[in-house]
């Protein structure tokens, strides 16, 4: 809905009567009524998008719409969304606003678009405080992303890389099949696995001694202990590159998010205003639905 789409207003004002109080120039129960009507819809329409999205994806390899296009669909469906849900409940503030005689045209039209930002304002807060809408639904997710791209890098490598599968990984497949290895050494390369996570390398000191204790734990000789060391040491540089470039993409679609919910939302302000003033045109012309719609066709 732009300016140009709004139909002009009667000119004529009433001006109130000499004694007569003017009651309060916002009408909370039109404002009300169309964040409820706001909600309802953007609600109904994201849980519908939501049931879309999930079934153009596929846990199989192969199968399915990619993750790109899923987030370039989310963000077109979320600001048309945005649009739809606050154009009506803005339009449907403007229509049922009860209007005061004491202004000039043009001050009616701005009263009925404020009622209309009111309602958008309205909306965003209560559906981020009841968690129920789709609109917190979206803020919600968004906060996951960012809550997880905020997390330090070393906190989350040392989360996905798991300090027990590559001690297991140092101590196998040539373990001594005739005495176990004693649980204190596992968790000591354990310790220096994850001491090695944190710090981002394994020093050569740390090399030499896990060779020593694999050698001595095992069949295999210093050599073939070192090489193992070396080996298990380059997969576990690949999984912390891994765990760094998850991290990475996490922050990334953090910033991403935070750009799109803002641009969505200033989107549905603008929708909300322009609607609530058409809304207000066709009360003031007693414009009936069936009118509106025969002016569509």
């Amino acid at each position: 809905m732009t300016a140009a789409n709004i139909p002009p207003r009667p000119a004529q004002i009433t001006p109130p009567q000499q004694g007569v109080a003017v009651p309060s120039y916002i009408d909370w129960a039109a404002i009300l009524a169309g964040a409820v009507f706001a909600l309802a819809i953007s609600f109904v329409l994201i849980s519908f998008g939501a049931g879309l999205g999930l079934s153009l994806t596929s846990p199989y390899e192969g199968e399915g719409v990619s993750a790109a296009w899923i987030a370039i669909a989310a963000g077109i469906w979320f600001a048309w969304v945005m649009v739809t849900a606050f154009g009506a409940g803005g339009y449907l503030a403007g229509r049922m606003r009860s209007q005061i005689g004491d202004a000039t045209s043009d001050e009616v039209s701005a009263r009925d678009g404020m009622h209309g930002l009111i309602v958008w304002a309205l909306g965003a807060v209560v559906s981020l405080m009841i968690g129920a809408s789709g609109i917190s639904g979206l803020v919600g997710a968004g906060s996951a992303v960012l809550g997880s791209g905020a997390q330090s890098t070393t906190e989350a490598v040392t989360e996905a890389v798991s300090a027990d599968y590559f001690a297991d990984l140092m101590l196998r497949p040539a373990v001594n099949a005739t005495a176990d290895t004693d649980p204190a050494t596992r968790e000591e390369i354990a310790g220096i696995i994850t001491r090695t996570v944190t710090t981002g390398n394994m020093t050569a000191r740390d090399q030499s001694y896990l060779a020593q204790v694999i050698a001595t734990n095992s069949t295999l000789t210093q050599q073939e202990a070192r090489s193992r060391v070396t080996q298990i040491g380059a997969e576990l540089d690949q999984a912390m590159t891994a765990a760094r470039d998850a991290v990475e993409q996490a922050r990334v679609a953090g910033i991403v998010f935070g750009f799109i919910a803002a641009a969505t939302l200033l989107i549905g302000a603008v929708a909300a205003l322009f609607a609530a003033m058409a809304g207000g045109h066709h009360r003031d012309a007693g414009t009936g639905f069936d009118a509106i719609a025969a002016r569509r066709d």
